[in-house]
């Protein structure tokens, strides 16, 4: 796994509260299948589910065309299942996978953000805005996750 991304420049996961102002922000979505690992039994319902997120890259790019700038976030989403396994021995078990996000933020209307742009001014935040897991069959999970990227204004 990556290491994290410490620093003044990263925040905990956090979803704007009320106050909170959002001065540039980007959603993504995660996607696709996890397969329960074959050293686990496999599953008859998922039971329960976690995540974890960590910004392991956080970096302010130069762009010559168009001229200004882009943060690139870059991280980590580890979703953790418990289920319940067909097996009489251990009903429950957890497994959890690590699904890397990669995205880049620029001006809420589009465009780049002024060269003058400092990040150091700047707090990333994730929020997880939607998170669902689906049986697919009884070693496949498919899932779906909406994250928003978000920065804030250290002196908001």
């Amino acid at each position: 796994m990556p290491k994290k991304c410490f620093g003044d420049n990263v925040g905990d996961e956090m979803c704007p509260g009320e106050g909170d102002v959002i001065s540039f922000h980007i959603q993504t979505t995660l996607s696709g299948l996890l397969d329960i690992p074959l050293q686990k039994p496999p599953k008859e319902e998922i039971f329960d589910s976690t995540h974890e997120i960590d910004i392991t890259k956080l970096k302010s790019i130069t762009v010559a065309r168009p001229q200004g700038k882009k943060v690139l976030v870059t991280g980590t989403f580890m979703a953790g299942i418990e289920y319940l396994a067909k097996t009489e021995e251990q009903t429950v078990h957890f497994f959890h996978s690590d699904i890397p996000f990669q995205v880049l933020i620029k001006d809420n209307d589009g465009t780049m953000l002024d060269l003058d742009f400092d990040l150091n001014e700047y707090i990333a935040h994730v929020c997880v805005e939607h998170e669902e897991y689906q049986q697919v069959d009884e070693r496949t999970i498919a899932y779906e996750v909406v994250l928003l990227i978000w920065l804030q204004r250290k002196d908001n």
